[in-house]
């Protein structure tokens, strides 16, 4: 079996190259997230490096163009001279068995791919393109913000790989459920949840061993709207839990949009932002936490849920995080609807006043983590590659 795999982004390509190369399964990697430090996790060798674009991305940054350019529009253009690219290298592969791309990167190298008889498989980390649309439209307008729509050209070329490739990778229920919901025949779709390095947050578990009394709610990601962090901040304001003994933490960039909310509400000093953090103090964080909360309106399998799950600590997330795939609804932690503020109150209050059966509910999380490996993603995916062919 030789597989090919081409993605504009780092996002969990190199994982997924690295499980197929130990079984000398990888024919090449097409990419321009490839740094010096990966050369020990993948060798160069089967690494084929769109230095182009990496380029593009460090002078889009370092020139602050983003005050200037519409960024979506600028990934657009981005993406489509790394697919233009694309086409021209896989010239130079002249036998394929199966190859993934990741969506919106590679329409225009299909003819060529066509060529080798490979099937071809589209890798998709979050909901139909539609869906994700649909959900990020309803948010924008339920706070008043201009819509920010997925550039059309965008979506029609995501919908166009959609139809022309043999198989559609999808990495949780949720985003199985989207696709079938937009009318794509289940005999299409595959699902394969990822795997986490969780060794470096498992280490350190007992370095930072929770021992001030203090009980904290962490929430940890992109701090937007898409992740539903309003929700959050209203019931944490409704729960009104004693300042001096609890804290709600929020780890992560604060996004513009999540900006122009906060400006119209009168946070409690017993909320604080920390931004981006390192790896080391996030485990800190995680560690002093109580509960770890996500009320995601859209992704596709949250990597964080793992994280905090591997620091024992219970989850409770929303239904469109992939979080199922993770967690047993009342073992693990609690899985509610997305934008229910009742529900958050009500499952965050009764880790406040069971603290010792939420802590039993963390442990149970931590032991189940356990299996969700790299190495145990990439048996699963390698034996749903051989399946197809």
């Amino acid at each position: 079996m030789k597989v090919v795999i081409a993605a504009g982004g780092r996002f969990h390509a190199l994982h997924l190259a690295h499980q197929l190369e130990k079984k000398n399964y990888l024919e090449k990697l097409f990419t321009f997230g490839y740094t010096t430090r990966d050369k020990e996790y993948l060798p160069a060798k089967f690494v084929c490096e769109h230095k182009q674009g990496k380029l593009l991305d460090s002078f889009f940054l370092k020139l602050k163009l983003y005050k200037f350019f519409n960024k979506s529009n600028f990934n657009v253009i981005k993406d489509n001279i790394f697919d233009s690219w694309l086409s021209k290298n896989l010239k130079t592969i002249k036998e394929i068995d199966i190859f993934v791309g990741w969506a919106n990167y590679f329409l225009k190298s299909l003819p060529e791919i066509r060529k080798t008889g490979a099937k071809i498989i589209v890798e998709c980390g979050s909901t139909h393109i539609l869906e994700q649309q649909r959900l990020i439209l309803e948010e924008y307008e339920k706070f008043g913000l201009k819509s920010v729509a997925l550039p059309k050209q965008n979506i029609d070329k995501v919908l166009e790989e959609y139809k022309q490739s043999d198989y559609i990778m999808t990495c949780s229920n949720f985003t199985y459920r989207s696709f079938i919901k937009h009318g794509i025949r289940s005999g299409k779709i595959l699902k394969v949840p990822y795997g986490v390095n969780l060794d470096f947050f498992t280490d350190r578990f007992q370095n930072f061993k929770k021992n001030d009394g203090k009980f904290r709610v962490i929430c940890v990601g992109l701090m937007c709207l898409r992740k539903g962090i309003p929700y959050l901040i209203e019931a944490w304001e409704k729960l009104n839990l004693p300042e001096k003994e609890s804290e709600l933490l929020l780890v992560g960039n604060l996004q513009n949009d999540l900006k122009h909310v906060l400006k119209k509400i009168q946070l409690p000093k017993n909320v604080i932002f920390f931004g981006s953090v390192g790896r080391e103090k996030l485990a800190k964080l995680y560690n002093q936490s109580s509960v770890f909360v996500l009320p995601s309106i859209e992704e596709g399998l949250s990597m964080t849920i793992a994280e905090a799950m591997s620091c024992a600590l219970p989850v409770i997330c929303t239904n469109n995080t992939g979080g199922e795939e993770l967690i047993d609804d009342n073992k693990h932690g609690f899985i509610v609807g997305i934008r229910d503020i009742d529900a958050l109150i009500e499952k965050i209050l009764w880790c406040f006043n069971n603290k010792t059966d939420a802590k039993k509910m963390g442990l149970k999380g931590q032991s189940k983590i356990k299996n969700f490996t790299w190495d145990h993603y990439g048996k699963k995916i390698i034996k749903t590659y051989q399946s197809i062919l």
